[in-house]
């Protein structure tokens, strides 16, 4: 299994994004996605999501650990804190980083941290780490087919078009506008008729006239 597999499949099964989940992982091991990175205070916190001493112990994963691993003890360590299918980037990063979901004021700094507090984090400090993520997930999340020719197993970066990225695939267009044909002059026989219209409505005031005359003069004699 892939890393980016690792990362759809764990999203999966807790009812999150892969891309948030790939995201916090990039986030926390620095961007460089190192399974053996340790960090944190006292440099005992172990792996892409920063497991501390005793997740290390409770979910089974160490620096020795495989990434794809650690995303797996990572998708149960967040449903412990609350994580619940249908959450997002700033409650996942609230478990991962303040011990539970919803703590989006809090702050590891004191801890070895980077300073700012969990929304700080996700909102300001993030950007590259999506872009991160959408690379190693490729287009629509997924890892497409190389295009003939091209190198195999590189995702798309983000930002790339997606008739290119996705070769063979039929994507939707707009259909076309059907042609609305003006004519060039007005037609004869609407013409026509319009003109006979207009005869008989001043045939017809003519008479009116004619009839309001003869009853004037009717009236005087």
């Amino acid at each position: 299994m892939s890393l980016a597999d690792a990362f759809r499949q764990t999203a999966a099964s807790i009812g999150a994004q892969p891309h948030d989940l790939a995201t916090v992982a990039s986030y926390e091991s620095g961007g460089k996605l190192n399974p053996a990175v340790m960090g944190g205070a006292g440099g005992r916190y172990a792996g892409i999501f920063q497991f501390g001493p005793w997740e290390q112990q409770h979910y089974g994963v160490s620096n020795r650990s495989t990434a794809e691993d650690q995303v797996a003890a990572a998708g149960k360590f967040l449903v412990d804190r609350g994580f619940k299918p249908g959450m997002g980037l700033l409650d996942m990063y609230s478990a991962i980083n303040a011990g539970r979901v919803g703590r989006y004021n809090a702050s590891d700094a004191g801890n070895g941290g980077a300073p700012g507090s969990v929304r700080d984090k996700v909102e300001q400090q993030m950007e590259g780490h999506k872009a991160k993520a959408a690379a190693l997930l490729g287009a629509l999340g997924g890892t497409p087919a190389a295009a003939p020719g091209a190198p195999q197993g590189q995702a798309p970066q983000a930002g790339t078009d997606l008739a290119s990225a996705l070769p063979g695939a039929t994507l939707p267009t707009l259909a076309p506008a059907m042609p609305v044909v003006i004519p060039a002059g007005p037609d004869p026989q609407v013409q026509a008729q319009q003109e006979q219209q207009a005869r008989e409505q001043r045939t017809q005031a003519d008479q009116q006239r004619k009839q309001a005359l003869l009853s004037v003069s009717a009236f005087y004699r």
